[in-house]
């Protein structure tokens, strides 16, 4: 499932909402007609290796 942040009205949403949990196919749609764009899933930073009583 995909996210779309709309560039344009769409549908009777207004231009700059975000519709949530898409197929892939119909976030395609959108972004190919020019309506919208895809948004990128964000990634839990990693974790840093610290300095711990177990670091060599």
């Amino acid at each position: 499932m995909t996210n779309v942040l709309l560039t344009k009205k769409y549908k009777g949403r207004a231009a700059g909402s975000i519709l949530t949990d898409l197929p892939e196919g119909e976030a395609t749609a959108l972004e190919t007609i020019g309506v919208g764009q895809k948004l990128k899933e964000e990634q839990p930073a990693p974790k840093k290796a610290g300095k711990g009583s177990d670091a060599e």
